[in-house]
Protein backbone atom coordinates (compact mmCIF):
# COMPACT_ATOMS: atom_id res chain seq x y z
CA UNK A 1 0.00 0.00 0.00
CA UNK A 2 2.46 2.36 0.72
CA UNK A 3 4.57 1.47 -2.47
CA UNK A 4 1.49 2.16 -4.27
CA UNK A 5 0.73 6.08 -2.35
CA UNK A 6 4.38 6.55 -3.34
CA UNK A 7 4.41 5.50 -6.66
CA UNK A 8 1.05 7.87 -7.14
CA UNK A 9 3.14 10.84 -5.54
CA UNK A 10 5.76 10.11 -7.64
CA UNK A 11 3.80 10.17 -10.89
CA UNK A 12 2.18 13.54 -9.65
CA UNK A 13 4.89 15.19 -8.66
CA UNK A 14 6.68 14.78 -12.30
CA UNK A 15 3.38 15.75 -13.65
CA UNK A 16 3.63 18.79 -12.07
CA UNK A 17 7.28 19.16 -12.64
CA UNK A 18 6.67 18.63 -16.55
CA UNK A 19 3.02 21.36 -16.81
CA UNK A 20 5.07 24.03 -14.18
CA UNK A 21 7.69 25.25 -17.24
CA UNK A 22 4.70 24.67 -20.27
CA UNK A 23 2.70 27.54 -17.94
CA UNK A 24 5.64 29.76 -17.17
CA UNK A 25 6.32 30.09 -20.67
CA UNK A 26 2.70 30.66 -21.79
CA UNK A 27 2.23 34.08 -24.05
CA UNK A 28 0.97 37.40 -23.08
CA UNK A 29 -1.29 38.45 -25.63
CA UNK A 30 -1.99 41.85 -26.33
CA UNK A 31 -4.61 43.68 -29.06
CA UNK A 32 -3.37 47.53 -30.10
CA UNK A 33 -5.66 50.29 -29.27
CA UNK A 34 -5.85 52.62 -32.35
CA UNK A 35 -7.79 55.27 -30.16
CA UNK A 36 -4.67 55.37 -27.53
CA UNK A 37 -2.04 54.99 -30.48
CA UNK A 38 -0.64 57.34 -33.41
CA UNK A 39 0.28 56.02 -36.89
CA UNK A 40 0.94 58.40 -39.44
CA UNK A 41 2.67 58.30 -43.10
CA UNK A 42 4.31 61.60 -44.00
CA UNK A 43 4.48 62.64 -47.97
CA UNK A 44 7.10 64.82 -48.33
CA UNK A 45 6.75 67.10 -51.83
CA UNK A 46 9.22 67.12 -55.01
CA UNK A 47 9.67 68.48 -58.15
CA UNK A 48 10.62 71.94 -59.26
CA UNK A 49 8.73 74.36 -57.55
CA UNK A 50 8.28 72.15 -54.47
CA UNK A 51 9.07 75.49 -52.61
CA UNK A 52 5.38 76.85 -53.32
CA UNK A 53 3.95 73.50 -51.71
CA UNK A 54 4.74 71.83 -47.98
CA UNK A 55 4.81 68.51 -47.06
CA UNK A 56 1.28 66.46 -45.75
CA UNK A 57 0.26 64.69 -43.09
CA UNK A 58 -1.87 61.30 -43.44
CA UNK A 59 -3.06 59.54 -40.27
CA UNK A 60 -3.42 56.04 -40.58
CA UNK A 61 -7.00 56.40 -38.45
CA UNK A 62 -8.27 52.65 -38.76
CA UNK A 63 -6.34 49.68 -37.89
CA UNK A 64 -6.31 46.30 -35.79
CA UNK A 65 -3.55 44.98 -34.15
CA UNK A 66 -1.89 41.79 -32.22
CA UNK A 67 1.45 40.92 -30.03
CA UNK A 68 2.02 37.36 -29.17
CA UNK A 69 4.60 38.32 -26.17
CA UNK A 70 6.83 35.78 -25.10
CA UNK A 71 8.35 37.22 -21.69
CA UNK A 72 10.72 33.98 -21.29
CA UNK A 73 11.92 34.43 -24.95
CA UNK A 74 10.80 37.89 -26.26
CA UNK A 75 12.62 37.42 -29.70
CA UNK A 76 10.10 34.61 -30.40
CA UNK A 77 7.44 36.66 -29.96
CA UNK A 78 5.33 37.84 -33.16
CA UNK A 79 3.48 41.01 -34.07
CA UNK A 80 0.72 41.61 -37.06
CA UNK A 81 -1.13 44.33 -38.03
CA UNK A 82 -3.74 45.28 -40.60
CA UNK A 83 -4.68 48.77 -41.65
CA UNK A 84 -7.74 49.83 -43.11
CA UNK A 85 -6.14 51.75 -46.43
CA UNK A 86 -9.80 53.82 -46.20
CA UNK A 87 -8.95 54.99 -43.26
CA UNK A 88 -6.10 57.01 -44.23
CA UNK A 89 -7.02 60.52 -43.79
CA UNK A 90 -4.66 64.05 -45.21
CA UNK A 91 -4.82 66.15 -41.90
CA UNK A 92 -3.12 69.66 -43.43
CA UNK A 93 -3.60 72.95 -41.48
CA UNK A 94 -1.97 74.94 -44.40
CA UNK A 95 -4.47 73.85 -47.27
CA UNK A 96 -8.04 74.53 -47.14
CA UNK A 97 -10.75 72.06 -47.46
CA UNK A 98 -10.93 71.91 -51.21
CA UNK A 99 -7.57 71.32 -51.96
CA UNK A 100 -7.48 69.16 -48.96
CA UNK A 101 -10.96 67.20 -50.37
CA UNK A 102 -8.42 66.89 -53.66
CA UNK A 103 -5.71 65.71 -52.15
CA UNK A 104 -7.67 62.63 -50.14
CA UNK A 105 -9.05 61.98 -53.38
CA UNK A 106 -6.14 61.05 -55.94
CA UNK A 107 -4.63 59.65 -52.38
CA UNK A 108 -7.19 57.16 -52.36
CA UNK A 109 -7.90 56.32 -55.86
CA UNK A 110 -4.39 57.22 -57.53
CA UNK A 111 -2.25 56.50 -54.97
CA UNK A 112 -3.43 53.24 -53.00
CA UNK A 113 -6.74 52.34 -54.97
CA UNK A 114 -8.40 51.21 -51.94
CA UNK A 115 -11.42 50.31 -54.11
CA UNK A 116 -9.43 47.27 -55.49
CA UNK A 117 -6.74 46.77 -52.16
CA UNK A 118 -8.50 48.16 -49.33
CA UNK A 119 -6.19 46.55 -46.58
CA UNK A 120 -2.54 46.91 -45.86
CA UNK A 121 -0.74 43.90 -43.44
CA UNK A 122 2.35 43.63 -42.05
CA UNK A 123 3.52 40.62 -40.51
CA UNK A 124 6.49 39.86 -38.22
CA UNK A 125 8.97 36.96 -39.06
CA UNK A 126 12.22 38.01 -36.90
CA UNK A 127 12.66 40.07 -33.74
CA UNK A 128 15.61 41.45 -32.52
CA UNK A 129 16.08 43.08 -29.16
CA UNK A 130 18.88 44.83 -26.75
CA UNK A 131 18.79 43.68 -22.75
CA UNK A 132 15.83 45.31 -21.21
CA UNK A 133 16.34 48.31 -19.39
CA UNK A 134 13.37 48.39 -17.05
CA UNK A 135 10.55 47.67 -19.11
CA UNK A 136 12.17 48.98 -22.73
CA UNK A 137 13.69 46.94 -25.67
CA UNK A 138 15.49 48.58 -28.25
CA UNK A 139 15.51 46.66 -31.06
CA UNK A 140 14.28 45.77 -34.65
CA UNK A 141 11.61 44.16 -36.22
CA UNK A 142 11.73 42.44 -39.72
CA UNK A 143 8.75 41.66 -41.43
CA UNK A 144 6.46 41.36 -44.32
CA UNK A 145 4.47 44.60 -45.93
CA UNK A 146 1.33 43.65 -48.53
CA UNK A 147 0.47 46.95 -49.98
CA UNK A 148 -1.48 47.17 -53.02
CA UNK A 149 -1.32 43.11 -53.49
CA UNK A 150 2.82 43.52 -53.54
CA UNK A 151 4.27 42.03 -50.18
CA UNK A 152 7.95 43.40 -49.39
CA UNK A 153 10.01 42.82 -46.81
CA UNK A 154 11.22 45.92 -44.30
CA UNK A 155 13.20 46.26 -41.24
CA UNK A 156 11.52 48.48 -38.96
CA UNK A 157 13.41 49.72 -35.90
CA UNK A 158 11.46 50.26 -32.90
CA UNK A 159 11.46 50.67 -28.92
CA UNK A 160 9.03 47.72 -26.99
CA UNK A 161 8.00 49.01 -23.66
CA UNK A 162 6.13 45.69 -22.17
CA UNK A 163 4.95 45.20 -19.05
CA UNK A 164 1.79 42.58 -17.70
CA UNK A 165 -0.99 44.81 -18.65
CA UNK A 166 0.19 46.99 -21.48
CA UNK A 167 2.80 47.23 -24.52
CA UNK A 168 3.79 50.37 -26.19
CA UNK A 169 5.82 49.69 -29.58
CA UNK A 170 7.59 52.96 -31.07
CA UNK A 171 9.75 53.78 -34.32
CA UNK A 172 9.84 55.40 -37.56
CA UNK A 173 11.07 53.81 -41.07
CA UNK A 174 10.90 54.53 -44.83
CA UNK A 175 9.42 52.45 -47.63
CA UNK A 176 9.55 53.80 -51.90
CA UNK A 177 6.09 54.11 -53.01
CA UNK A 178 7.23 52.62 -56.23
CA UNK A 179 7.93 49.37 -55.05
CA UNK A 180 4.53 48.88 -54.41
CA UNK A 181 2.92 50.79 -57.50
CA UNK A 182 2.39 53.84 -56.39
CA UNK A 183 3.09 56.60 -58.63
CA UNK A 184 4.04 60.06 -57.31
CA UNK A 185 0.89 62.04 -57.23
CA UNK A 186 1.47 65.39 -59.47
CA UNK A 187 0.62 69.15 -59.31
CA UNK A 188 1.39 71.98 -60.85
CA UNK A 189 1.57 70.42 -64.32
CA UNK A 190 4.01 67.88 -62.88
CA UNK A 191 6.00 70.75 -61.10
CA UNK A 192 5.75 70.08 -57.77
CA UNK A 193 4.54 65.71 -57.20
CA UNK A 194 4.95 63.56 -54.18
CA UNK A 195 8.28 62.03 -53.16
CA UNK A 196 8.65 58.61 -53.77
CA UNK A 197 9.90 58.23 -50.76
CA UNK A 198 7.33 57.71 -47.29
CA UNK A 199 8.29 58.12 -43.79
CA UNK A 200 5.81 56.51 -41.61
CA UNK A 201 5.95 57.41 -37.76
CA UNK A 202 4.03 54.59 -34.99
CA UNK A 203 3.40 54.63 -31.56
CA UNK A 204 0.92 52.08 -30.81
CA UNK A 205 -0.55 51.01 -27.61
CA UNK A 206 -1.97 47.55 -26.54
CA UNK A 207 -3.53 45.95 -23.74
CA UNK A 208 -3.46 42.78 -22.05
CA UNK A 209 -6.32 40.47 -23.09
Amino acid sequence: MMKDTFRIASICALALGLALPLFAQEGWHFTLQPEESRFTVDVGRAGFLKVFGHDHLVEIRGFTGEVDWQPAAPETSSIRIDLDATSLTVVDEESDEEVLAQIQTDMEAKALDVDNYPQIFFVSEELTLSEAKGDARRGRVTGQITLRAVTKTVTIPLTLTVSEESLRAQGKFQIKGSDFGIAPISAAGGSVKTKDQLELTFDLIGARE
